[in-house]
């Protein structure tokens, strides 16, 4: 071998290839009355579409469903997600199941913030240690470095206790829920002094505006993303249709801003009552979804 073949393999063998990552967690089997009917089919749908479409290898892939999905197990996901990543790494984290806004009081029963949660399968509003809040979410993103194509996408509801229902029923489903975790009438009163003092939730949209990430968000946060019975297969609508603009000629090569208007335009169109949001970093926003 001449000098120059061994500078070649030297230079390859320092290149580390960049790597790709999804952590997908959906959960239906909430206890009773929250449980849902979609959130399964939502993160094995995207799975496959990342290994079919997207270059993703099955190992790239972390599956966290229903009563594996407990507050510790979404978190210790969530630290392999992020372990190690670098600058041209793709990393997509996609949460469908329920969402609930907290408010808390200070040591002195006064109301104090709002903070948005998802709701893992062992949410209870009166353990902080099954709740995966906004600032959770700060502390864990804020490590991922500049230059990592960042994907998170939300397919739950930003509303907490609000209800808003359909007005008429979506085109071609039977049935719907929202993905809203029911509130007790103590946290619900507890929400309403914290909102008539005009103190706001970070929300997961916040927490997006402080790190490298682009979010991709079933709804705006006073309103629920739905849970419906689409042609026959309950999935969420933000999924079902994020999947279907991906999957149509040049889906994978419109930027995420092209792609969220076409999302937007067809969930109006089947009359869901929910408008789907993107943002965060504007550099991913530009991108196409996980760009190669």
């Amino acid at each position: 071998m001449n000098r120059d073949q061994v500078k070649v393999v030297a230079n390859l063998k320092s290149k580390t290839p960049y790597m790709n990552r999804a952590l997908l967690v959906g959960i239906n089997n909430y206890p009773p009355p929250n449980q849902l009917n979609g959130c399964v089919n939502d993160v094995n749908d995207m799975a496959n579409f990342l290994v079919n479409k997207c270059n993703f290898s099955s190992s790239d892939i972390r599956l966290v469903t229903d009563e594996r999905a407990t507050a510790k197990n979404i978190l210790d996901r969530l630290g392999w997600l992020l372990n190690g990543v670098q600058k041209g790494d793709r990393i997509l984290f996609h949460y469908s199941g329920h969402g609930a806004q907290i408010p808390d009081r200070t040591a002195q029963g006064d109301a104090d913030r709002i903070d948005e949660s998802i709701c893992p399968v062992d949410f209870s509003f009166d353990d902080r240690s099954t709740q995966i809040r906004d600032k959770d979410f700060v502390r864990l993103f804020s490590t991922v470095p500049a230059g990592v194509d960042f994907v998170w996408v939300s397919d739950s509801c930003f509303s907490g206790g609000l209800t808003k229902g359909f007005a008429t029923m979506p085109k071609g489903v039977t049935q719907y829920h929202v993905k809203t975790f029911q509130m007790p009438a103590d946290i619900a009163w507890r929400k309403r002094t914290t909102i008539d003092k005009g103190l706001k939730p970070l929300t997961m949209k916040g927490v997006v505006k402080q790190v490298g990430a682009a979010l991709i968000s079933g709804c705006t946060e006073k309103q629920e993303s739905a849970d419906a019975d689409i042609g026959g297969r309950y999935n969420g609508a933000l999924t079902y249709f994020l999947l279907k603009s991906l999957e149509a000629k040049d889906g994978l090569k419109a930027p995420l801003t092209k792609l969220i208007k076409e999302i937007d335009t067809v969930i109006r169109e089947n009359r869901f009552s929910q408008t789907p949001e993107l943002l965060g970093s504007k550099a991913i926003e530009e991108k196409a979804f996980l760009a190669q």
